[in-house]
This record gives structure tokens, sequence and C-alpha cells, in this order.
């Protein structure tokens, strides 16, 4: 009677035993299959979330911002327009030495325009590394593009209100486009409702595509300046930038 108790015991601990690895299986089986799910979904969302930054302006008319040029406008003027020579500026968003040098001798560049010496334009890459353009920059590159059209309103020649504000989103990076509105209200005159409108209904967004694919940075070192299509020096021998009457005596050897 004992010997028959302990083998029936046995056998019931050893069909537990299977039960609970069985068990054991199944919920090993739904995690994995729980895994692959969450895995999927995952890169789903990446695929849907990281698409094309310039997908956005599809749907939107080209409307192109006044006190440009080029053969597409995607460059932004200040000077005289009836000035003999052109001083091209290629710069970018997220460049630190970009902001440096507009610091050290934006003045110093406009002066000489305003003087006749010669016009501006500005060529504004969204990267300093010749990627494309994410989502904030082009939205950057919107803004600066109602700043372009607000200096219409002024006298002709001059980009002031694109100039401060360039010289502000210089320094910033990924900034929202709440941000954008923020910065704005620094520059003298240019926070208009009409201003507000092009920034969050991205009025220029089409426009910034067409400057980030003409523009985008293809030189091994940003910023730099041409004069007449000729590179013109923009640092020391130390490094460090030209003071701004080194720059002016580089310019008038070559006028």
């Amino acid at each position: 009677m004992s010997e028959g108790a302990h083998g029936l015991s046995a056998r019931e601990r050893l069909r537990a035993e299977r039960a609970t690895a069985a068990k054991r299986t199944r919920l090993r089986r739904r995690l994995l299959l729980v895994a692959m799910v969450v895995a999927v979904l995952s890169l789903g969302g990446v695929y849907l979330t990281s698409g094309d930054p310039a997908d956005e302006a599809v749907d939107k008319p080209l409307v192109v911002p006044a006190n440009t040029s080029g053969d597409q406008r995607t460059s932004v003027v200040h000077g005289k327009p009836d000035a003999r020579r052109t001083l091209t500026v290629h710069t970018a968003l997220n460049c630190t030495e970009c902001h440096k040098l507009e610091q050290a001798l934006g003045p110093a560049m406009r002066a000489l325009a305003d003087q006749g010496a010669y016009r501006i334009e500005y060529r504004v890459a969204t990267a300093p590394d010749g990627t494309a353009g994410d989502k904030s920059a082009l939205h950057a590159i919107n803004a600066l593009g109602a700043a372009a059209n607000a200096d219409a309103e002024t006298e002709a020649g001059k980009a002031g209100k694109f100039i401060g504000y360039l010289g502000l989103l210089l320094g910033e990076q990924s900034a929202s486009d709440d941000r954008l509105l923020a910065l704005a209200d620094k520059v003298e005159g240019l926070r208009t409702p009409a201003f507000d409108r092009a920034v969050q209904e991205l009025i220029y967004l089409p426009w910034s595509v067409k400057v980030d694919r003409a523009h985008r940075a293809s030189r091994e070192e940003l910023p730099a300046t041409e004069l007449g299509g000729a590179a013109l020096p923009l640092h020391e021998s130390e490094g460090r930038f030209l003071t701004p009457e080194a720059f002016a005596r580089h310019v008038r050897e070559r006028l």
C-alpha cells in the first residue's frame, strides 16, 4: 500500500513537472511573440518618422522671398544693386566658426558694401558638413526667408532684418518654431503678423528646400568668401580671423 502510494506520488510529481515545463514553454513563446511584435512596431515607427524632411513641403506652392538673387533666387542680397562686384559669403546653420565670422567681420563686410565696393550674396547652407538639412534647419531657412522678405519694405539694397536674424540663428542649434519667433523679437521691426504667419504656416518651405539643395556645403571648411569668384582670405597666418582693417586691405587689393 505504501509502495503503491509512493509510486503514484512519483507519477503525479512527474506529471506536474511536465505540466510546469509546458507552461514555461508556452510563456516563453508568448514573450518571444510579444518581443517580435514590439520590434516590428518600433521599426515601423522609425520608418514612418524618419522620412525626408523635404516631404513636408511637397504640397505647398513655391513662394520666393524678396531681396533674393541667383539662378534659383536662393541667395539673399545686401548692397547697392549696381555694384560691379559681388562678395559671396558661404555660411551655414549650426556652424560655430560661421557665427564667429559674423561677429568678427560681418560689420566690416557690410560697411564696404554700403560704400559700393561690392554687393554681398549670402549663401546659407543648412549644415556645415554637406549633409541635407533636417526639419528644424529647413524651418530656420523658412524663417530667414521671411526675414529677407521683410527687408523689401526698407531701403533698396539693405538686408538689415535678414542679417540681424541670421546672426542670431548661426549661434542656435535645432531651434523650434517657437524659438524662431522668440529670436525674431530681438531684431527691430522683424516680428510682425506677416512674419509670424510665414514662420507658423511655413510659407517659404519649398524655397527652403531649394536653398538646401543649392547651397549644400561642398567645401572642406566653412565659412568662406569669394570676391568676383576668387577666394578671399579670412584668416591670419596664426589661424585667427583677420581684423576689419586687414580684411578691407585685402578687398582693396582686388578692386
